[in-house]
């Protein structure tokens, strides 16, 4: 068969070979932006795709049939790819589990020219049985007919997978605020949903004229209308996302890097905890210990030293310093208070009440009453005399 080869299949093919260097630029600075490794992906299917689409209608692989073992296809990963590109985007440093790994497994049923020559050269289609199957009518129009079992999967992914992300969009536009880079990413991810759905649309036309005229050999045109758009889209968005990336100052590029804050508490377990916490100051009073440390109050909750910042700095909206300063001064305040305590110093009732110097204690004191220890003192003792 004669290989034809037209301008627009040259263009096209220099559009592939542009995904396939933007795609490996992308991939490369993942490192800075992980998501990007997602939008990286995403080029190198669709160019794989579209250079598949290429060598079939040119007749290439007609002539050169060991291109059909050599060129991959992946459109089935489409749909996970943008759905995880999506959700790196919006939860940054969020990894990927073994389960989310399985939901590219339909991509095994897209490697059916590699695993048919793999069951030929290990000898397994020689099996009677193996050959039996494999050479029934059924099969072959599945495998190799007008209207591949693959392609209605593939499409089917897309538009399911198109339909979660945008769901997920909205839901965390309506439940959280995102910054000004992450607002830009989401737009460029609604503008690459939008297109998706187009795309889906000409594919299910496409899929359902296959359908009502299964021996119809296709047109090139007819799937250049799918293909090309599909790769220059997809090449643009690198493009943008890659030249955005450039310009970034050192703080933004931070916004992509820094891993979110683990969570050791759920809403329902913080404020038991807190609870424990706060017996433990009101109670036990281990406020009064000038030495308590974090690793103290941990031991008592039975929890991590992280795990008690977090419920603190989190939850409580304070340090372990200021949480326990805050007893301590209110001890300070109930002594200096008291008419039993005039003969203590303003020092001694700082180091009984936990504090392990003075100049802390003033500070601290100042800090929490907008007064002095010394000033409070005797303003609460002329308060006492004027009642009297």
């Amino acid at each position: 068969m004669q290989i034809s080869l037209n301008i627009i299949d040259f263009l096209t093919l220099a559009l592939v070979l542009q995904g396939f260097v933007l795609s490996a630029l992308l991939l490369f600075s993942s490192k800075k932006i992980k998501s990007n490794r997602w939008l990286a992906a995403l080029i190198f299917i669709v160019s794989a795709s579209t250079l598949s689409m290429e060598l079939d209608y040119s007749g290439v692989t007609d002539k050169h049939e060991w291109l059909m073992l050599s060129v991959l296809h992946f459109n089935m990963a489409a749909g996970p790819i943008i759905y995880f590109y999506t959700k790196s985007i919006i939860f940054t440093g969020d990894k990927l589990t073994w389960k989310s790994w399985l939901t590219f497994a339909p991509v095994m049923l897209e490697l059916k020219y590699q695993v048919i020559y793999l069951l030929y050269i290990t000898g397994i289609l020689s099996i009677p049985f193996i050959q039996n199957i494999y050479f029934l009518p059924s099969v072959q129009h599945v495998l190799f007919g007008p209207f591949p079992l693959t392609t209605v999967v593939a499409f089917i992914s897309l538009v399911v997978y198109s339909v979660i992300i945008y769901s997920m969009i909205m839901k965390h536009q309506r439940n959280a605020s995102l910054s000004q880079l992450k607002s830009q990413d989401i737009k460029w991810v609604k503008i690459l949903l939008n297109f998706t759905f187009a795309f889906a649309t000409l594919w299910l036309l496409s899929i359902i004229v296959a359908f009502i005229n299964p021996g119809i050999i296709f047109n090139p045109l007819d799937h250049y209308i799918l293909y090309i758009p599909a790769v220059v889209f997809v090449y643009l968005l690198g493009m943008a996302a890659y030249r955005r990336q450039n310009k970034m100052s050192v703080t933004e590029l931070a916004e992509y890097t820094s891993k979110p804050a683990k969570i050791y508490f759920t809403s329902a377990e913080a404020p038991r905890y807190q609870e424990q916490l706060t017996l433990l100051m009101v109670n036990e009073k281990t406020f009064l210990n000038p030495l308590l440390k974090v690793d103290d109050i941990a031991t008592m909750l039975s929890i991590s030293e992280k795990a008690l910042s977090n419920l603190l700095n989190q939850h409580i909206g304070k340090s372990f310093n200021d949480f326990v300063n805050e007893y301590r001064v209110d001890e300070a305040k109930k002594r200096l208070s008291d008419a039993s305590y005039n003969n203590f110093t303003i020092a001694a009732i700082a180091f009984d009440c936990g504090f392990n110097s003075l100049a802390t204690f003033q500070r601290v004191f100042k800090q929490v009453t907008g007064t002095t220890p010394s000033k409070y003192q005797n303003h609460i003792s002329y308060s006492q005399l004027s009642v009297k």
